[in-house]
């Protein structure tokens, strides 16, 4: 038979490495951090940018995808990657009975984190222009690297009009769209199949508890999997860069009526308590 998949579904930098490091030794889960993720994300990016059909991708999940989970030997299969927002709809479809988590984390640490540390490869101009230009189909391949597969404006006027604003607000777009794509795409799912966490409730044990048991960690697991779930990972740099007076105009702009949408105080600072 074959293992039961979940779908950790996140903007990134919102704490989906830690998923994977607390899980990663459990006996009863197969869990992968990004599993083929730039492929993923070409393929997932190209679908919500209507490049490719729903066939296409279907044969791609079925390759990739299902072929892993029907031959896992664990009863539950889990991937958690930001490449998968995009194509809700397609693992819906596919996976009738998978499910999802809505991960997420206050958007003002996500977008700066992104702006400052990943800056090469989120919405760099030169990339942006180039997978538009593949888009319309001027230059015949694009690489499958990540910092390509980010989605943009298809419509002549709306791309240059997304291309004129800075880095920082085409990061704010992304976090913003992301998360309403989530949300949009999971309201057909059945309520017992979703869950719904973010990041700052780590210390809240009750609602990690609730999350454990829904991704199937077994009770005697519980407690070594919570005392490395809230250990920082993957933090090159530990530091807060904040947002200038120009960032908070603009990340409200764009984010504030996702960040409402999902129960944030557009005026209240999140701080992470490990």
């Amino acid at each position: 038979m074959a293992a039961k998949p979940i779908f950790i579904l996140s903007s990134g930098r919102s704490g989906s490495y830690s998923f994977y490091n607390a899980l990663k030794g459990l006996s009863n889960i197969e869990i992968y951090h990004e599993f083929l993720f730039d492929e993923t994300l070409r393929n997932s990016v190209s679908y919500h940018m209507k490049m490719i059909s729903k066939k296409k991708i279907l044969d791609y999940l079925e390759k990739s995808y299902a072929f892993s989970i029907e031959n896992s030997k664990k009863k539950i299969w889990i991937d958690t990657s930001n490449a998968l927002p995009w194509m809700i709809k397609p693992l819906r479809y596919k996976f009738k009975d998978a499910k999802f988590v809505f991960l997420i984390r206050d958007g003002r640490k996500v977008v700066s984190s992104f702006y400052n540390k990943y800056r090469e490869i989120m919405y760099n101009k030169r990339d942006v222009i180039l997978l538009k230009k593949f888009f319309d189909k001027k230059i015949n391949f694009l690489s499958s690297e990540k910092k390509y597969w980010r989605p943009i404006p298809t419509e002549k006027k709306d791309f240059y009009l997304f291309n004129k604003k800075s880095q920082f607000s085409k990061i704010c777009i992304y976090w913003s769209q992301l998360n309403k794509t989530i949300r949009e795409n999971l309201t057909e799912v059945k309520e017992d199949n979703i869950f719904f966490f973010k990041l700052e409730e780590i210390e809240n044990k009750k609602k990690l508890l609730s999350l454990l048991k829904f991704l199937g960690v077994r009770k005697k697991d519980n407690k070594s999997v919570i005392k490395i779930f809230k250990k920082p990972i993957n933090v090159k740099i530990p530091r807060d860069f904040g947002l200038s007076k120009l960032q908070k105009k603009e990340f409200e702009k764009y984010c504030k009526t996702e960040m409402i949408k999902n129960g944030y105080d557009i005026k209240q600072s999140y701080v992470m308590k490990y």
